[in-house]
């Protein structure tokens, strides 16, 4: 890590796979601002068992600082973010050994997946003449032993050609396809299954949250969600700024109900 007008960096360490990145947060600076702030913070997922009110098992986060940084300069800041997320996700897939065996009390894996949209709106009637859809695919799994796990995913690729297991608690179905771009993977993921049958095949890392893959997709509303107007109004030294959240009337919630139903053991 560098500040600059340094010739030798203030911090060195390794990134990890334990490691994650927090979420942004913007703080406190001094009398004239704020600082944006990030922390890189190494990870470590812990089994426990609870007695009261009733016999209870979690899977609970020990967090660790390793970094905390600051910036006012917004481009960096979310250049660095990225940086560091792209580094994580390229790191190999390793396996501890000392945890192959370790069988857990109650087993489970969480699929987190978060689209960041970024788009240029039109002045006055807000229409979207840019827009950029990347989702990221995160999990984290408390698995016995090495097991492969498989993800599907409502890709147009695949439209009518739905594969049902006989174990699914429920038909999979949806009435949204998507199409997927610039698909990147994480090594745990087997590459050669997904290009062949579009599922996406992978042997998890124990107790570590990681990206599992990403991928780029078309914003398939012709309005945003919602809007924010601002009016300033300076009133001698007083600068009075205020901000009006508009929601839109034509965006479309997804409503499918299975995606509402857990999965069960």
């Amino acid at each position: 890590l560098y500040e600059k007008g340094l010739e030798k960096p203030f911090r060195e360490f390794k990134l990890e796979i334990c490691h994650e990145v927090s979420e942004p947060k913007l703080q406190n600076y001094d009398d004239n601002g704020r600082i944006h702030t990030v922390r890189i913070d190494r990870i470590a997922y812990k089994e426990k068992r609870k007695y009261q009110p009733k016999p209870l098992i979690s899977h609970a986060a020990e967090r660790e600082q390793v970094v905390k940084l600051g910036t006012t300069d917004y481009e960096d800041f979310i250049s660095f973010i990225n940086v560091v997320r792209d580094t994580l996700m390229s790191l190999p897939a390793t396996v501890d050994l000392s945890t192959v065996g370790l069988n857990y009390i109650e087993e489970e894996i969480t699929v987190d997946v978060r689209d960041d949209f970024h788009g240029i709106l039109a002045k006055g009637d807000n229409r979207i003449l840019q827009h950029s859809v990347v989702t990221h695919v995160y999990v984290l799994s408390f698995l016995s032993g090495l097991v492969d796990c498989r993800l599907g995913l409502n890709d147009i690729l695949i439209k009518g050609n739905e594969i049902v297991s006989r174990h699914d608690i429920m038909p999979t179905t949806t009435t949204k396809w998507i199409k997927l771009y610039d698909c990147q993977f994480h090594g745990a993921v087997d590459e050669e299954a997904f290009h062949s049958a579009r599922m996406v095949v992978f042997n998890p890392l124990d107790a570590c949250k990681f990206e599992l893959m990403r991928f780029r997709t078309m914003y398939a509303e012709k309005t945003l969600p919602f809007t924010i107007r601002t009016a300033a109004c300076v009133k001698g030294a007083e600068v009075e700024l205020q901000s009006w959240l508009v929601m839109s009337t034509g965006f479309s919630s997804n409503r499918d109900p299975l995606t509402q139903v857990p999965c069960e053991n």
